[in-house]
């Protein structure tokens, strides 16, 4: 699977993406996990992904194809983590 880091966490990760092996179909909060720690740091809090984060797997906002992490993902599917930065 290939994961795309945008903005911030491109320097948190030391690089633009990932790739993770992915064998069959997994949930997608499980390759939340599959993440070094310094990622997981940051997107994760309590087992969940944090807000203010857009996720696309292969270009559809995650929370629009219904389960959200609990989407079903394989090892050709592309996902892309964009930080959304929020202002006062």
């Amino acid at each position: 699977m290939k994961v795309e880091l945008i903005g911030h966490m491109k320097s948190v990760a030391g690089k633009n993406v990932l790739e993770l092996k992915i064998e069959g179909h997994i949930p997608l909060i499980e390759v939340f996990k599959m993440f070094p720690k310094e990622i997981k740091d940051v997107i994760l809090e309590g087992g969940k992904p944090r807000p203010g984060f857009l996720l696309l797997l292969n270009g559809s906002d995650v929370r629009s194809l219904g389960k959200n992490v609990e989407i079903l993902v394989s090892d050709e599917d592309t996902l892309t983590i964009i930080p959304i930065l929020h202002g006062g």
